[in-house]
């Protein structure tokens, strides 16, 4: 934060015409479009975070925030201060993982996620991810490379890393386990697998962390 790839092919074509949609009353994502109507079976699913998946905190810390975010989402900017303040009040005994949802609507949500993980490569992902959470409407390849030029990094090995497509298939492969999950829109967390949808105020995930640390 601040000082904040057949089947899986096959799977990532059937998302593209994904519709965000939300179970029951939860509140929904800014960024859920669907009709209360469409979300009434939807069900989280928790699971184990990936591995290697970008991350902030111990590895061992009690709780675990699991974050599924957008780039161009301005309910998942909100949603990456809050995190940012649960860091701030929790410290180590919470461990952030970032996984990626970049949404079909969101043009340039993609390559910001790629250029994100292309700035993981290099050991500077939380620090693009303010970055682009601060640059929501400029999120084009110029701007990128922009962005990774004034963070310091090796511009000719993010440009290659880009152009190769390297990170495509681990974008993919989120989007293919987020929709098997039931998650339908952005922003979405997981509290050591307790769903948590929307931007909610920072209580709201303050109240399921403290319950967490009880146990």
């Amino acid at each position: 934060m601040k000082s904040r790839v057949s089947a899986l092919i096959a799977a990532a074509v059937a998302l593209s015409s994904f519709h965000p949609a939300l179970a029951g009353d939860e509140p929904k994502p800014d960024c859920d479009k669907e009709p209360k109507v469409s979300r009434a079976t939807n069900k989280l699913i928790a699971a184990t975070p990936r591995a290697e998946a970008p991350a902030l905190g111990p590895q061992k810390a009690a709780v675990t925030v699991e974050v599924w975010s957008d780039f161009e989402c301005p309910f998942c900017s909100r949603g990456a201060s809050v995190v940012e303040g649960l860091r701030e009040r929790y410290g180590d005994k919470i461990r952030i993982v970032f996984r990626h949802m970049p949404l079909p609507s969101h043009v340039d949500a993609k390559k910001a996620a790629i250029a994100a993980m292309a700035a993981h490569e290099q050991g500077k992902f939380w620090e693009m991810h303010d970055v682009l959470f601060d640059n929501q409407r400029a999120l084009d390849r110029a701007s990128l490379e922009k962005y990774a030029k004034g963070l310091g990094l090796d511009l000719e090995r993010f440009k290659k890393s880009l152009d190769t497509k390297a990170w495509d298939n681990y974008v993919e492969a989120d989007l293919v386990e987020a929709q098997r999950r039931g998650i339908a829109g952005t922003p979405t967390f997981f509290i050591n697998g307790t769903g948590v949808t929307g931007a909610q105020p920072l209580e709201v995930f303050a109240g399921h962390i403290d319950a967490a640390l009880k146990r």
